[in-house]
C-alpha cells in the first residue's frame, strides 16, 4: 500500500527523535527503496540532527496556508493526524512533521510529474519461496546472509536447501555476502541467484546483470578445494578463490568477464566457442552469442570503477555510456542525431554527480546537447 506524504512525514519524524517502532522503520524502509528520489528526499531531511532549528524553521513557515493546501489536494485517511501526533509526542515532532509534510508536499508535488534524475543509492529486495518480496536495510548497505536472513524472515520460514533471489532495481546497488563467505557487489539492475546453503562439492550462483566478486578459498576434510560457479547467459566460470567482475546484462550484446586477483576458467554451451578460456590478472574474455570468444589485455581499473563510485570509459561510444547512466540515474533516452551515437567518450564521471553536472561534463565530451524532459533525456 502507498504510503500518503502525511505518513511519511510521521515516520520521518518519528525517525529523526528516535522513536520510530520496528513496523514504522520497515514502512519507511520500503519507501525509501521504493524510489532514488524518495532516498534522496529523505537524505535531505535528517541530514539536519538540531532539532532546535527544526522548530524554528517550522514555526516560521505559513502553517496553516500549507495545510489548506494539502486539503485541496489529498483525500484524508486520518483527519485528525496532526492532533494525535501532537497529543502523543508534543511540540517537537509536531514541528518535525510539519517541516517534513512541507517539503513533501513540494517534491513529491503529488502527483510526481517533476521527479528529478536523480543518482542511484543502495536499494535490493530479496525474493522469498512464497513469492513475496522483501526490501533489504537501505542504511546497512550489505547483506550478510547467514547472520540476517533468519531475522528478515522470520514471519516467512524458508524450508532447508530453498534457491534466494537478491535484486537491485534500476537505481540501485547492494552488496552481499554469501553463506560461504564470499562477497558480491551487485550493480544496478543486476540479479544473483543463489541456495541459501552451498553444497560442499561445489558451490553455483546465476547471474543476471553486472557484478564484483571476492571468492573465499574452502576446502573439504579431504584439503581438496571446493570450486565456485557462475552461471550466466551460455557460459560458467570456475575459480577457486580470486577476484573479477563480470558484465552479462541481457539487453547487452556481450558477457564481459574481467579478472583482477588469481585465475578463472571459462567454459562456453555455445557452439561457436567450444574450447574453456582461462584468464589470468589483467585479461578480460569477451563472449558475443552466436560468435567466437575472445581474449585481451586490459586495465582492469576502467572495469570496476564502478565499484569505487566512478563511471572510466576509455574511447566508448556515447550510445554505450547512456546504457551505462541510465541503469545507475534511472532515466530513458532518445538520440535525436543518431551519428552521435558512436562519439568516442573519454573521462571518468563521480557516480554520484548529480544530473546538472553529469550532462555539462557529457556536453563538453561530446559536442551534443541533453535536453531533459522530467525522466527523459534527449540527445542531438
Amino acid at each position: 500500500m502507498e504510503l500518503s506524504p502525511f505518513e511519511v512525514s510521521e515516520l520521518i519524524s518519528a525517525k529523526k527523535l528516535g522513536i520510530l517502532s520496528n513496523e514504522g522503520e520497515t514502512k519507511l524502509d520500503h519507501w525509501r527503496s521504493s524510489s532514488a528520489h524518495h532516498e534522496e528526499l529523505f537524505q535531505s531531511l535528517v541530514s539536519n540532527n538540531t532539532y532546535e532549528q527544526d522548530v524554528d524553521w517550522a514555526f516560521s513557515l505559513p502553517v496553516h496556508e500549507v495545510i489548506e493546501k494539502a486539503k485541496s489536494k489529498i483525500t484524508f485517511e486520518r483527519p485528525n493526524l496532526f492532533h494525535l501526533i501532537i497529543k502523543k509526542y508534543g511540540i517537537a515532532i509536531a514541528a518535525c512533521t510539519i517541516a517534513a509534510l512541507f517539503i513533501l508536499l513540494w517534491n513529491l508535488k503529488l502527483d510526481h510529474t517533476s521527479r528529478n534524475i536523480v543518482p542511484g543509492s543502495f536499494r535490493a529486495s530479496i525474493q522469498l519461496e512464497d513469492g513475496k518480496s522483501l526490501q533489504l536495510p537501505v542504511e546497512k548497505r550489505y547483506f550478510n546472509i547467514s547472520e540476517e536472513l533468519k531475522e528478515i524472515t522470520s514471519n516467512n520460514p524458508l524450508k532447508q536447501g530453498k534457491t534466494l533471489i537478491i535484486s537491485t532495481p534500476k537505481g540501485g546497488q547492494y552488496d552481499i555476502l554469501l553463506p560461504d563467505g564470499s562477497a558480491v557487489k551487485l550493480n544496478a539492475a543486476s540479479t544473483l541467484i543463489f541456495p541459501e546453503k552451498f553444497d560442499r562439492k561445489q558451490r553455483t550462483v546465476k547471474l543476471i546483470g553486472e557484478a564484483f566478486f571476492e571468492i573465499s578459498k574452502i576446502k573439504n576434510g579431504d584439503g581438496t578445494a571446493v570450486p565456485f560457479f557462475v552461471q550466466c547467459n551460455e557460459q560458467e566460470i570456475q575459480v577457486l578463490g580470486t577476484k573479477f567482475n563480470v558484465s552479462s546484462y541481457s539487453e547487452d550484446k556481450s558477457t564481459i568477464t574481467t579478472l583482477m586477483e588469481g585465475s578463472v576458467k571459462i567454459n562456453y554451451n555455445s557452439t561457436a566457442t567450444k574450447e574453456a578460456i582461462i584468464l589470468k590478472p589483467n585479461e578480460q574474455a569477451v563472449s558475443t552469442l552466436g560468435q567466437n570468444t575472445y581474449k585481451r589485455e586490459v586495465d582492469n581499473q576502467s572495469d570496476i570503477a564502478w565499484t569505487k563510485d566512478q563511471f572510466e570509459f576509455v574511447a566508448e561510444p556515447l550510445e554505450n555510456v547512456m546504457v551505462k547512466l541510465a541503469r545507475w540515474y534511472d532515466f530513458d533516452f532518445e538520440f535525436i542525431d543518431q551519428k552521435l551515437r558512436k562519439v568516442k567518450i573519454e573521462g571518468i564521471i563521480p557516480r554520484y554527480a548529480s544530473a546538472e553536472d553529469l550532462f555539462r561534463l557529457l556536453s563538453k565530451a561530446s559536442n551534443a546537447n541533453f535536453i531533459v524532459e522530467k525522466s527523459k533525456v534527449k540527445i542531438n
